[in-house]
């Protein structure tokens, strides 16, 4: 059997625990003969295996479910809870649909957040960008997951000028305060996620042709997803309860590369949709390592791009792998850091394999056969006068930013 084999993709005894897959996105459909990506684990057990975090998880296993997971790191998880999160982010987007001071509030291409809210309520909204919490920070507690869906949800449609009021407002205090109160209990890293998810970036278009990839990437950290690659640290810092120094200068060259591999992976999964954007924009230049990989190579085609791309990010992978094997070799660092340069690996398989399993990037074409449009929980329709419609919210906006999900958390909310 050729296709996917989602059956298979957690072992017997908790494949009824898992959310459902319903899309598969390959962003590298063409892959050549000379690259065979080597699964790779997490070199040593830093979470010894009665350590309570890891109760939480279930693990995952894509590639024996035949799924196109363009990714080699080998250790994918789900938060076991998951859909204690997608409530929490449904209640927050429940109540800013509802809010009737987000009305007034343009948040993106002439769309108010209450707009943009009620949209991402539409049927199959845990298919969206909701749907990352639980890949990328599996080891975290329910309370810990809650405040993150949460927090996604305000990565993705806040902005600087926007004020809500009554319940919505009342609702955010609740989850600020919620991250504040969790530091007192064990970590420090809620008033990160909170510093992270306060700042807001004005988008720089580069004025040059980038020359190396590395030009590339280090404006990627620089500019379009700083704040977002920011928060997923301290996000995952929070879901393990950790206190580390995340300015330890030792962390510094592995935490360097965890940036990279989010925003390759990003780049990988949002080529096409950034491509019909741009052709529906009048031509903006794309901002995305396959364009940048086929402008450097003097590449003849995209397709090619892509591989070329894909092969940098394998390399990236191999990067991590051999920055940790030196690490270790070293024995610099206790149980506490190992801990966390664990999560994060972790969480970088997450974040590919929800690019591949969100209906973001691929959208219809890469529904997977069989699967209806069951939503999670029944959705109140808003008026149609308040709806944003899928155009709306495909044209780039120019100009002020907020980076969300879609850019490494990862949602561009251009």
């Amino acid at each position: 059997m050729d296709g996917p084999q989602l059956s298979r993709l957690a072992c017997p005894a908790e494949a009824a625990l898992i959310s459902p897959v319903k899309f598969a996105h390959d962003p590298v459909p063409q892959i050549p003969l000379y690259i065979d990506a080597k699964d790779t684990p997490f070199p040593q057990e830093s979470f010894h295996s009665s350590h309570p975090l890891l109760k939480n998880r279930l693990k995952l296993y894509p590639r024996e479910a035949r799924l196109p997971f363009r990714c080699s790191l080998n250790t994918v998880n789900e938060f076991r809870f998951w859909k204690q999160g997608l409530e929490s982010s449904m209640e927050l987007l429940k109540l800013l649909s509802d809010d009737q001071s987000t009305n007034d509030i343009v948040v993106r291409g002439g769309v108010t957040m209450a707009a943009l809210a009620q949209r991402e309520l539409r049927p199959e909204f845990e298919h969206r960008f909701c749907r990352a919490t639980s890949y990328m920070y599996p080891f975290a507690d329910e309370e810990r997951t809650k405040l993150l869906a949460a927090s996604m949800v305000m990565m993705f449609l806040w902005d600087d000028k926007a004020e809500a009021s009554s319940d919505s407002a009342h609702h955010i205090d609740s989850i600020i305060s919620g991250f504040r109160a969790a530091d007192l209990a064990a970590g420090n890293a809620g008033q990160e996620v909170i510093e992270a998810m306060s700042k807001s970036l004005r988008r720089i278009r580069p004025g040059f042709q980038f020359r190396t990839l590395r030009q590339y990437l280090d404006f990627r950290h620089d500019n379009v997803s700083a704040n977002c690659i920011n928060y997923v640290l301290a996000a995952v810092k929070f879901s393990i309860a950790s206190d580390v120094d995340l300015t330890d200068p030792r962390l510094a060259r592995y935490l360097t590369l965890v940036k990279d591999h989010l925003a390759i992976i990003n780049d990988m999964a949002s080529y096409d949709k950034e491509e019909r954007a741009s052709e529906s924009s009048d031509g903006e230049q794309i901002i995305n390592i396959v364009y940048v990989v086929q402008q450097v190579m003097s590449l003849p085609d995209v397709d090619s791009a892509k591989v070329m791309a894909y092969a940098y990010q394998l390399q990236t992978e191999a990067w991590m792998i051999e920055e940790l094997q030196h690490l270790e070799s070293e024995m610099w660092l206790g149980d506490q850091e190992w801990q966390y340069l664990e999560a994060t690996y972790v969480c970088a398989a997450g974040n590919a394999f929800f690019s591949m399993t969100s209906s973001r990037y691929g959208g219809e074409v890469a529904r997977l056969p069989g699967e209806d449009d069951k939503t999670f929980s029944p959705i109140p329709t808003r008026p149609s006068g308040n709806s944003a419609s899928e155009d709306s919210l495909e044209k780039p906006s120019v100009g002020r930013h907020r980076f969300g999900l879609d850019d490494t958390c990862l949602v561009e909310t251009a």
